[in-house]
């Protein structure tokens, strides 16, 4: 079951638990990574390391493990069996205690990126507009290629920028424009997953939107993804940790 979900390298995060199996929102969450399946509920983790430090993991403790699998997060409960050596790598052994849940939470992992885009503003006649045409509410032929025409016209209006960073719930990017906190948004943006180019358009609202520093003209935005299709998020998770596997690819070698 585990290995149908998970795989070798995928990283962790490993969050304390108390004594009523509640996760201890004090303690440092540590970043670890899968190392091996031993048995149907037993798996291998890499011992956390910390500033260059190995923080070993006491026998009979317990802890909350979150996956960043290639199909999503997933999570679930475990007790530390045992540590030792392997291949010059501590790792410690753990029973997994809890069904492997997949993990819906708000703020996805972000990626830090340099990726190139463009966007523009959906403004609120467009929106009308919009509405319109799809409710078919225009009076003849005419009217209705007029609200197209329009329409047209906002197509037109895109504006370069640069990603930051990047999640399954939104993004930050740098551009040389300021917005007001509120305003939508709509993003072009192309990339690939597994050699095979995807190119999305995605809805957006601003969250943030503030001068950067020692920057003339430049701005840094915050955005949240909107009415985004499942199956869009995903490809966007699935990008993003290609790319995280691929630094730590780099980071080894």
């Amino acid at each position: 079951m585990l290995n149908k979900i998970l795989s070798l390298g995928d990283k962790i995060d490993i969050k304390r638990l108390d004594s009523n199996g509640r996760i201890v929102k004090s303690m440092k969450t540590f970043v670890s990574q899968l190392v091996d399946f031993v048995d149907f509920d037993v798996i291998n983790i890499a011992t956390p390391i910390v500033y260059g430090k190995t923080i070993l993991l006491d026998v009979g403790d317990k802890f909350n493990l979150c996956f960043y699998s290639s199909i999503g997060l997933y999570q679930c409960n475990c007790i530390i069996l045992s540590n030792h050596k392997e291949n010059n790598t501590m790792v410690s052994v753990v029973r997994i205690t809890s069904n492997l849940e997949k993990f819906q939470r708000r703020q996805y992992y972000r990626l830090e990126c340099i990726h190139d885009i463009t966007y523009r503003i959906i403004t609120v006649e467009e929106e009308i507009l919009m509405k319109k045409l799809k409710e078919e509410d225009f009076q003849s032929v005419e009217e209705r290629n007029e609200y197209r025409r329009r329409l047209s016209q906002y197509d037109k209006a895109w504006i370069q920028a640069a990603i930051i960073d990047l999640s399954g719930g939104g993004a930050r990017f740098n551009s040389n424009e300021l917005h007001n906190q509120g305003e939508k948004i709509l993003m072009k943006l192309d990339f690939n997953i597994s050699g095979e180019l995807k190119k999305m358009q995605l809805s957006a609202v601003i969250i943030t939107s503030n001068k950067i520093m020692n920057r003339i003209g430049a701005y840094e935005h915050r955005v949240e993804f909107q009415n985004i299709l499942q199956k869009d998020r995903e490809d966007l998770i699935k990008y993003i940790f290609e790319q995280e596997r691929k630094r730590r690819r780099n980071d080894k070698s």
